[in-house]
């Protein structure tokens, strides 16, 4: 286990510093298959990386890392909320998600987090806040699409063209466009409203380091109920 281990550390050593060196991480043949082989290579459950006895050297690799994945996947959303959202007049955008690489996986994910909510609530949530929405928010699309009919989604982002593209992709859709609404607001600076969400949802790429996350964490602890 510890050599196979090594050996996916390497890999993604490898697949950082060809990735670190890209002109520019907006989709393109070169960074969807670097990207593509990392996720590849992080994906298989059969690896447990204890991250703390990593050195300090690889963990700084890691770090850079994180906010490289963070950023490039802002401009592969951003570039497929555009297409979608560019599609003829009388089409519906959401018919066409498939067209995401990631959306798969999004369904999969979509999953296990309806489940996890349903092992932790009492009852059906009939407001949910997920901050950190982006310009392509597919979690509370698939979320309102497949398992939550009845619940509206307000959608929280600190950047404005994020959501112009994202309310774009709903705008057409006859049933959420009436259920996802789109705040453009830093979540730090709100502090009134959040008490009234049954839910709050955080994205993963909220803070991209450790103490901005728990800065995010602490703020909406402080101002949300408990369910």
């Amino acid at each position: 286990m510890a050599c196979n281990n090594n050996f996916v550390v390497k890999q993604i050593i490898d697949l950082y510093d060809q990735i670190s060196k890209l002109e520019s991480l907006k989709p393109s043949k070169n960074v969807d298959t670097l990207f593509g082989q990392l996720v590849s290579t992080c994906l298989p459950t059969d690896t447990n990386i204890d991250v703390t006895k990593m050195s300090e050297e690889v963990k700084d690799m890691r770090s850079n890392l994180i906010k490289l994945c963070g950023e490039a996947e802002g401009y592969l959303e951003q570039h497929f909320s555009t297409i979608l959202g560019s599609l003829q007049e009388d089409g519906n955008p959401l018919d066409h998600l498939h067209i995401f690489p990631y959306y798969d996986n999004y369904l999969k994910l979509s999953k296990i987090e309806f489940d996890l909510l349903s092992q932790h609530t009492t009852h059906v949530p009939t407001k949910i806040a997920f901050v950190g929405s982006g310009p392509m928010p597919l979690t509370s699309i698939v979320l309102a699409k497949f398992h939550l009919p009845n619940t509206t989604f307000h959608n929280f982002d600190i950047d404005s063209h994020a959501n112009t593209l994202a309310s774009s992709l709903v705008s057409r859709d006859p049933d959420l466009s009436k259920r996802m609404i789109f705040h453009t607001t830093d979540v730090l600076n709100a502090n009134e409203g959040l008490d009234q969400y049954d839910v709050v949802f955080l994205a993963a790429l909220v803070g991209m380091d450790k103490e901005a996350k728990v800065r995010a964490i602490e703020h909406l602890e402080k101002h949300i109920i408990e369910i």
